[in-house]
């Protein structure tokens, strides 16, 4: 592993800026210009659009930025046998959306990889691909970033963004009033749940496991959520969601997002008492928000925040989430298609 020369940084600092100079003006941006390969400029600029795309989704929101920052942390840079040089790197960066002024929203761990080839004396871009919710789904199971998915998300952004408006347009029309909530004997600590969110969003607490390399630390991060809200440990029946006294000894409910929602379903007696798929626009801070595809649920996160619109209605909300990291980021922005909100009400005795 050798540390990247100047001109080499250069060519990525060039695309990086790009890219957030067009996510401020929320216009598409040209990479042809530092790119050797056509169609993988092509395909960042699609990632570049989608982005756009969600953040034009909800009207009268603007979440074009005031500001931005970011740090590349190069884990693994190899000079190949051809002389170009691969960069793999995780991006962290605090944005500023216009629509929350004063707010930073910090997003953390966002993997792209890089290979900058030397042409005519400039170093450009070879391939890029920074990981997004649709190279998910084209990378299937396997998970195989190293592929050449470009054209293939050239091809598929379209028909996902038009996708992800559907959804939102049906989550927009779901009823939300007259709700019945179930009656809880203790209530929920929100702002003790929101506090440990917010402590933990962009770090680690040390005294608990961290599945981040194994398959996610975000439900186990929104189980440690829960407990500071004052959600016991529930070891007792059918539907258990309890840590134990080692890694060995947790529920699958406590670091599995859809074990979690079968506990928060099923669970009667002692425990939590939740309403699973609750209208979506009802949500509270310190309520939880699934995220993932027609097929399976793949992310959770807690909510930080309502944001409103002119007449106060919720019409997203920010929240905080581990793998990605993300604090004050708002949700409509994650890329999923299907979402759902549980309402977390408080714990019973029994």
């Amino acid at each position: 592993m050798a540390p990247l020369e100047e001109e080499q940084e250069a060519a990525i600092l060039s695309f990086m800026t790009t890219a957030y100079e067009a996510l401020a003006r929320l216009e598409t941006p040209d990479f042809s210009a530092l790119f050797t390969n056509q169609t993988q400029a092509r395909a960042s600029e699609s990632g570049i659009a989608l982005q756009i795309g969600l953040r034009t989704l909800i009207d009268g929101m603007d979440y074009s930025l005031t500001g931005y920052s970011y740090t590349l942390n190069c884990g693994q840079t190899v000079q190949r046998e051809d002389g170009s040089v691969e960069v793999n790197a995780l991006e962290a960066s605090v944005q500023n959306f216009s629509q929350f002024p004063g707010v930073d929203s910090e997003r953390g761990r966002t993997f792209h990889h890089f290979v900058l080839e030397e042409s005519e004396d400039v170093w450009l871009i070879r391939e890029h691909m920074q990981y997004d919710i649709l190279y998910g789904q084209l990378m299937g199971s396997e998970s195989n970033w190293r592929g050449d998915y470009s054209q293939a998300y050239i091809d598929a952004m379209p028909t996902y963004l038009d996708e992800l408006r559907e959804a939102h347009a049906a989550r927009e029309t779901e009823p939300n009033e007259n709700l019945e909530l179930p009656a809880a004997d203790e209530p929920y600590d929100r702002t003790a749940a929101v506090t440990y969110a917010d402590l933990y969003a962009m770090d680690r607490n040390p005294d608990w496991a961290d599945f981040s390399s194994s398959g996610g630390n975000c439900q186990n991060y929104v189980s440690q959520c829960l407990l500071a809200g004052g959600i016991p440990a529930d070891p007792y029946g059918d539907a258990i969601w309890t840590y134990g006294d080692g890694v060995n000894q947790r529920s699958v409910s406590w670091a599995g997002v859809i074990s979690f929602l079968r506990y928060a379903t099923h669970n009667t007696g002692f425990g939590l008492v939740s309403l699973v798929n609750a209208p979506y626009y009802t949500g509270q801070p310190g309520d939880l928000i699934q995220m993932g595809t027609a097929e399976s649920w793949h992310h959770v996160v807690i909510i930080r925040d309502l944001v409103t619109d002119k007449a106060g209605h919720t019409v997203d909300y920010l929240v905080n989430s581990n793998t990605t990291d993300m604090k004050n980021y708002p949700a409509s922005l994650y890329g999923y298609p299907v979402f759902s909100l549980t309402r977390i009400l408080g714990w019973n005795y029994d």
